[in-house]
């Protein structure tokens, strides 16, 4: 089977897809942003699909393999921005305790994608149940229209080979050593914190 097919048979299996439903760009995207906003074992398309969760790039990296086998172009970003207080309002008190010491640098990433010869903006991060919580979801997909970017950018970078996993992961490095240096350990505090928060908040709201 494809990835395609093997992406289908997961979301069936796991409640998110009617048997009997065909795959959809807009589909695709759903179920993808709806994936659990947490750290898998890496980045390839077969891991967020068996671990079934994901951060920004694990999703976008998948949506970029799913949307290609679908027949379409589509082209991943990584984006060196800070969270803020001013950006971040919905932080909880103990990310808001890290954001009171100063802005933490991050590489978001994201995807572009041509639709009837126009390149839209497709951004996957925050799954749906996140709304309640205060977070920009984008909650749907309409061909021809920008999606909100899940933070403030400040630099946008192209990545050249998205099917190659381990060299978007290293120009994500190479960018977050650049933008990070030695608040480094700071960001990695703030996005556990936020995966943590996220998965206990959205499992709270489920039970």
């Amino acid at each position: 089977m494809g990835l395609l097919a093997d992406f289908r048979a997961a979301a069936v299996a796991r409640g998110r897809l009617p048997d009997d439903a065909q795959l959809t760009v807009a589909a695709i995207f759903a179920v993808v942003r709806d994936l659990p906003y947490e750290r898998a074992s890496d980045r390839r398309p077969t891991t967020t699909i068996a671990e079934w969760r994901a951060t920004c790039t694990g999703k976008h990296v998948l949506l970029h393999a799913l949307y290609t086998e679908f027949g379409l172009h589509a082209a991943l970003i990584h984006a060196a921005h800070e969270f803020t207080r001013e950006n971040a309002p919905w932080a909880p008190p103990t990310l808001a305790a890290i954001l009171a010491a100063g802005p933490v640098p991050d590489v978001h990433t994201f995807l572009r994608l041509e639709r009837q010869s126009q390149w839209t903006t497709v951004d996957a991060t925050w799954p749906l149940a996140a709304t309640r919580l205060g977070l920009p979801v984008n909650e749907r997909f309409a061909d021809g229209r920008d999606m909100h970017v899940a933070c403030d950018p400040d630099e946008l970078f192209h990545v050249p080979d998205p099917g190659d996993v381990d060299a978007v992961d290293a120009l994500k490095e190479r960018i977050l050593a650049n933008h990070a240096g030695a608040q480094r350990p700071r960001r990695d505090a703030f996005i556990t914190g936020l995966s943590d928060w996220l998965r206990d908040e959205l499992a709270r709201g489920t039970g």
